[in-house]
């Protein structure tokens, strides 16, 4: 019988103790809510803004390479743009003609980082029970290669061309509305 009227008093002081932590958790005065700070927008850098992009590059090319008597064949994939930068672009009125030199063309291209953009086709060796495996810095030196030799081959392909000519046709509409009335003409003094 005592042991029931223990229970008893622990089960009513356990029912209070409960009642007085929800009457505190439910009336403490809650924290007060941060005030959001908005501070005025800054530019840190325009330049890459004035840079007119008028080709984008993505294609895959083959990829067959030699060290010693190790072979390989691959297949990478490029990604690149052919880019002009308008900072340096040069103008003068002759008469109410508006005149601007493009600017030289700027190449970049990369080996992509999209999964699979790299894929090793085949290895083999010339000698016989000889390893056929490249080391990971000889694959980025075959694949660093490949970027410059592919980066040459552009001109030859015609996409600087075809930028260029993109090129005058977009900074064309792009300078026409800020001189209404006036005649806008863009030199391409390209040499290649």
């Amino acid at each position: 019988m005592k042991t029931a009227k223990i229970l008893k008093w622990a089960t009513l002081l356990i029912a209070v103790i409960a009642v007085i932590g929800c009457v505190v958790w439910f009336t403490r005065p809650s924290e007060p809510v941060p005030v959001a700070k908005i501070e005025p927008a800054r530019i840190i850098d325009v330049r890459p803004m004035v840079k007119l992009c008028s080709v984008e590059i993505y294609e895959e090319v083959p990829v067959k390479a030699k060290i010693g008597t190790r072979h390989l064949v691959a297949r990478e994939t490029l990604t690149g743009t052919i880019s002009f930068d308008l900072e340096k672009i040069e103008q003068q009125w002759e008469g109410d003609t508006l005149v601007v030199t493009l600017p030289p063309e700027i190449v970049e291209v990369y080996e992509s980082t999209d999964p699979g953009a790299y894929k090793v086709i085949d290895r083999w060796n010339d000698k016989i029970l000889a390893g056929s495996n490249f080391t990971a810095a000889e694959e980025n030196e075959i694949k660093r290669q490949v970027v410059e030799a592919w980066r040459d081959s552009i001109y030859s392909r015609g996409y600087v061309r075809r930028a260029r000519t993109e090129a005058v046709k977009n900074l064309e509409a792009m300078l026409r509305p800020f001189v209404p009335g006036k005649e806008v003409r863009i030199k391409d003094n390209s040499e290649k």
